[in-house]
């Protein structure tokens, strides 16, 4: 399962067992109205064993209401581990099991008068909270604790006399329990229709994002189809600032050049021109950020603290591949942010910070300069290079910044990168 796939599954999940413990609320409280006005409008029952039962339902309820209670303050917490949901659906087991096994044995019936009693009537709502869970093995191990259970209830003796078991059976078939068995049928019936609902979004949240991803993949470069599968869509666009270098590239003369050319010829040769540019950043760890017109934005990622090497790699290999043109490069290292920008019909990588800015006026500064490339000092310190290749420009003045900037510059296309 990708870490996409699963980080989606833990929220579902999450979702879940945060409704399930609404649910808790929601069955225990209604049980305990049913119960209060049957017993209201009734009276108490004048039998010490039905007096029991009644306090053991009650004692039951309450319990259930500080499980779902427990849950979401746990949920609330950020505390909510994926594990926790086995222990949460199996003790939903336990109490169907010990209210039934408390209930015979108060009334000295045996395993056989097990469908007399309202708790089982608790079974479908149970296991309709497991299939809110998504977790095929966790509903299948609920059915097992169940059925097992039940089946060692089944041996339950029988101690009550005949007069006894008669009473006890008249009250289980009278208004207070055939309430609460029609309460837990509404029960079951919503939670299967909650259930539905989920199943619905999830697969809706599921298609959404597909489209989403399918739409983004058309403008994200292939190389970042790692980073959407692990972090997701949302998190690429809430970005993150990381260290990259950037390059910036793009053909001297471009102008009067596409003069001379059809436009079959331009879009021929702007074809070439960007198969290369996309071939040397293939074989050099880059990534194309975009393409507009002549020019092109190329970044490395600095996570191996490699970027410089690589991008001054990648200029290299470009000078030496592009032929019968003048490019200008300029390259800068710095903090950038890296995300998603863009709404549902058009998503777009972006890579945004005054390092892309200083790496743009770079590559504008080897007009003025007359070199092929332009890199910062910082890119400079980062490279392991011999200096004797390279032209230093200690007071580099360039547009738009009122500082000027050490750079080093280069004016030939070497083979391969010393």
């Amino acid at each position: 399962m990708t870490p996409q796939a699963q980080r989606i599954f833990f929220e579902a999940e999450a979702q879940a067992e945060w409704f399930i413990g609404i649910l808790r609320l929601i069955i225990s409280s209604s049980l305990a109205v049913v119960l209060f006005v049957t017993v209201w409008f009734t009276g108490l029952p004048d039998s010490r064993v039905l007096e029991l039962q009644l306090i053991y339902a009650a004692m039951t309820m309450l319990s259930y209401f500080g499980l779902g209670l427990g849950i979401i303050v746990l949920i609330g917490a950020g505390r909510f581990r994926a594990w926790m949901a086995w222990p949460s659906a199996l003790i939903d087991c336990v109490f169907v099991l010990l209210g039934t096994w408390l209930s015979l044995s108060n009334m000295g019936l045996s395993g056989q008068f097990i469908a007399a009693f309202p708790t089982i009537w608790l079974v479908p709502v149970v296991l309709a909270c497991g299939a809110l869970r998504f977790n095929p093995p966790l509903l299948a191990c609920m059915s097992v604790v169940l059925i097992v259970g039940f089946v060692a209830i089944l041996t339950i003796p029988f101690l009550a006399t005949e007069a006894e078991a008669r009473a006890g059976l008249i009250f289980l078939f009278g208004w207070p329990p055939n309430l609460v068995r029609i309460v837990m049928i509404a029960l079951a019936a919503g939670v299967l229709v909650t259930a539905s609902m989920r199943i619905r979004a999830l697969l809706r949240r599921s298609i959404d994002e597909a489209e989403a991803r399918g739409q983004l993949t058309r403008f994200l470069p292939a190389e970042l189809d790692g980073q959407l599968a692990t972090r997701g869509l949302d998190a690429m666009r809430e970005g993150q600032q990381q260290r990259m270098a950037v390059v910036f590239v793009d053909i001297r003369g471009f102008t009067a050049r596409a003069e001379t050319l059809s436009p079959a010829d331009l879009s021929a040769f702007l074809a070439r021109y960007r198969a290369s540019i996309s071939k040397a950043a293939d074989e050099t760890g880059g990534i194309v950020d975009k393409f507009v017109g002549d020019g092109a934005m190329v970044v490395f990622d600095d996570r191996h603290s490699d970027a410089a090497t690589c991008a001054v790699a990648f200029a290299r290999e470009v000078l030496g591949g592009v032929q019968d043109v003048r490019l200008g490069i300029g390259i800068h290292l710095g903090e950038v942010f890296a995300g998603v920008v863009g709404g549902q019909g058009r998503l777009e990588y972006t890579v945004l910070g005054d390092t892309v800015n200083v790496a743009a006026r770079l590559e504008a500064a080897t007009k003025v300069e007359g070199v092929s490339l332009l890199v910062s000092e910082d890119v400079m310190q980062a490279l392991d290079v011999r200096q004797s290749d390279w032209q230093h420009f200690p007071s580099l003045a360039l547009p738009g910044r009122q500082q000027p900037i050490s750079a080093w510059g280069l004016n030939k296309a070497p083979d391969r990168m010393a």
